[in-house]
């Protein structure tokens, strides 16, 4: 049985009471409760239209929509098809994501009421299909199921295409495979051991690849998928409070804001609390475990997109440390890492003390990008392994974060290319030398780019507002600063370090 059949069938063939599937904006209604009988039938009438539209196995579906029960059963809908969906954000800025439909071929665009006036402008020729208005399939559940189990899908079939960020300038594409979802789902519900029938949180936009934790393993245990607002998102305490949240799943700064406020007594708590995206402070971990139910357990979550979703965990519920970052922990189901030494030695078991770049092995590891990017597998002995370009240091507590090999940073939670900003900057601006550093930590990081002043010929300055029409808002410099000499290294190269040494001293 396929990945996305045995999904299907494990939601709507498990005995018991029907359960509340998703909860959320949907069509007209702000806020409604959609059950798993009514959601089934949707699905199914969402893939028979897919179907007509010749969606197959192989076939890639866009999906333009967030935070909203249409976003939701697109996602599963396109999956029982065998095909791929592509996240396509609204938040982008339309050149942004006409080059990611360029990049992925879209045969159909779903999305909801909000989204039809953007699909129009960026994809006019493609047929878009608002959600809420596809008509129930008059099917039963066990004849659209057995439809699914029939579809000619494999394991190697893409279930989900992701685009990062790149150093020229283009989005690089990150297929992930039917069966690197289906050991991440398998690895990390083995993992947290959760129970069924759990309230879930959906912080994150679809995007960011974090969100198919939220949907595919709350499919798993038939849980309630719970979308926020906005402002929910910006005030997280009440949502869960509110909502009555079992298991959250958030970047670090999303649970420093929670960790702010205070767990009123009505509350049980939370059953499972998952960080990911970025470091996780200890100060954070402290003050989000008055949050946690009795018995509940707090993870801190390691993974770029090319390794599906997270790739490592660490328990952190009882960690005794008080400050600095959590460890990124061990890897869990089927992975494996080894560690790529300074002296270009590659160490299977590392030990305390040893320090390198991270390398990742196993089923959830993606084939390569479906754009044109240069390789980012090493191989040693017999294994090949996805180079993370993560510096790490092991000591006698797991694995602890050090920083980037590169120039690709975390960033509110994303992982960006500042060398796609530079590209994209040098373009718009007519500069030549431009550069652009993460200045600061935690809720006061920002990026900042620096230029030539000897540059500015025709005296116009730097506008970042111009930016907004290509670059995501979280890849937009919150300044620009003139310099006389841009700090060089031996190498003749931009000295970042130099760079980053003087934000700090602004």
């Amino acid at each position: 049985m396929s990945f996305s059949a045995g999904l299907l069938t494990g939601r709507w063939r498990t005995d018991g009471a029907v359960r509340v599937a998703f909860e959320g904006p949907f069509g007209d209604e702000k806020r409604t409760s959609m059950s798993e009988t009514d959601a089934g039938a949707s699905i199914a009438g969402l893939r028979e239209l897919l179907m007509s539209h010749g969606v197959v196995p192989g076939s890639r579906v866009g999906v333009l929509s967030n935070h909203r029960i249409e976003t939701y059963l697109a996602v599963l809908a396109v999956v029982s098809t065998g095909a791929a969906f592509v996240p396509l954000n609204p938040k982008f800025p339309a050149d942004r994501l006409r080059k990611i439909i360029e990049l992925s071929s879209p045969s159909v665009i779903l999305g909801d009421r909000s989204t039809a006036s953007t699909a129009s402008g960026i994809a006019s020729s493609l047929p878009f299909i608002d959600v809420a208005g596809v008509p129930e399939s008059t099917a039963t559940t066990d004849n659209w199921l057995a439809s699914v189990a029939a579809v000619p899908v494999t394991g190697a079939d893409t279930a989900y295409l992701m685009f990062t960020s790149g150093s020229t300038g283009a989005p690089k594409g990150v297929p992930i495979s039917y069966d690197n979802l289906a050991h991440y789902v398998d690895g990390v519900s083995t993992l947290l051991a959760l129970p069924d029938g759990l309230r879930f949180s959906q912080f994150f936009d679809l995007s960011f690849d974090l969100s198919m934790h939220d949907i595919f393993v709350s499919m798993r245990h038939r849980g309630t998928l719970v979308a926020p607002t906005q402002i929910d998102i910006m005030m997280p305490a009440g949502y869960v409070t509110r909502e009555r949240i079992d298991a959250w799943f958030s970047v670090p700064l999303l649970g420093a804001q929670l960790g702010a406020g205070k767990r009123k007594d009505g509350f049980g708590g939370l059953r499972s609390m998952l960080f990911c995206g970025e470091a996780l402070p200890m100060e954070t971990v402290v003050a989000c475990r008055p949050w946690l139910a009795d018995g509940g357990r707090m993870w801190n979550l390691y993974g770029p997109t090319e390794a599906t979703i997270a790739f490592t965990a660490a328990d952190v519920t009882l960690s005794p440390r008080l400050d600095g970052n959590a460890s990124i922990g061990h890897p869990f189901g089927s992975n494996h890492t080894a560690l790529l030494r300074n002296d270009t030695t590659v160490a299977k078991q590392p030990v305390v003390g040893d320090e390198g770049e991270l390398l990742l092995g196993g089923p959830q590891v993606f084939a390569g990008y479906s754009t044109d990017a240069p390789s980012p597998f090493i191989a040693h002995g017999d294994t090949t392994y996805y180079r993370s370009g993560d510096l790490v240091r092991i000591d006698d507590e797991g694995v602890y974060f050090r920083g980037r090999v590169d120039s690709q940073v975390k960033f509110r939670g994303y992982r960006i290319e500042l060398g796609e900003i530079e590209t994209v900057a040098r373009r718009k601006f007519g500069r030549k030398t431009i550069a652009v550093v993460v200045a600061g930590g935690g809720a006061e990081a920002k990026l900042v780019m620096y230029h030539l002043a000897a540059e500015d010929v025709d005296g116009s300055g730097i506008d970042l507002r111009l930016l907004e029409d290509t670059l995501p808002n979280y890849m937009i410099p919150t300044v620009s600063v003139a310099l006389d000499v841009m700090p060089t290294n031996q190498n003749g190269k931009i000295d970042r370090r130099a760079l980053a040494s003087l934000t700090r001293t602004d």
